[in-house]
């Protein structure tokens, strides 16, 4: 079956996309450490989840102070805001603490994971690598003394 018309072959196109992503040093992983060179840097997407996760764990940290009104009118949403939270933080805090320790559970679980999925994947290339080739056995000896005859 062919989805994308009789123009276009799906071998082709795996193999402009695995090219693309080569390009971008996406295709092989665990290659070493992180480059910074090249159209885009390669980026290890365990290590940007966990620092995501750390980064956001914490509902109770407010986000900056925003509104898409302009002129005075922004001036005094922000300002109510502001006013907001300032009165209020205390009850924020209370109703989302058990959301801020839930979030901290899912990321020292996330952490656990992650660990284990660079330990597998390090397990499984070393049992893919490719064996060394058997030495030549050469026949035993015989420990038996020749006959005289």
């Amino acid at each position: 079956m062919k989805l994308l018309g009789k123009d276009i072959s799906a071998s082709q196109l795996l193999q402009q996309i695995s090219q693309r992503l080569a390009a971008r040093g996406l295709e092989a992983p665990d290659e070493g450490p992180i480059r910074m060179d090249g159209a885009e840097p390669r980026v290890d997407p365990l290590a940007f989840n966990l620092d995501a996760l750390a980064e956001h764990s914490d509902p109770t940290r407010a986000l900056p102070l925003e509104t898409h009104r302009g002129g005075v009118t922004g001036r005094a949403v922000v300002l109510a805001k502001w006013a907001f939270r300032k009165s209020c933080q205390i009850f924020i805090n209370e109703a989302l603490g058990r959301q801020q320790v839930f979030n901290g559970h899912v990321r020292d679980s996330y952490a656990q994971l992650s660990a284990e999925v660079k330990r597998l994947r390090s397990r499984v290339e070393e049992l893919e690598a490719p064996a060394p080739a058997p030495r030549p056995v050469s026949p035993p000896k015989s420990k038996r003394p020749a006959r005289k005859g």
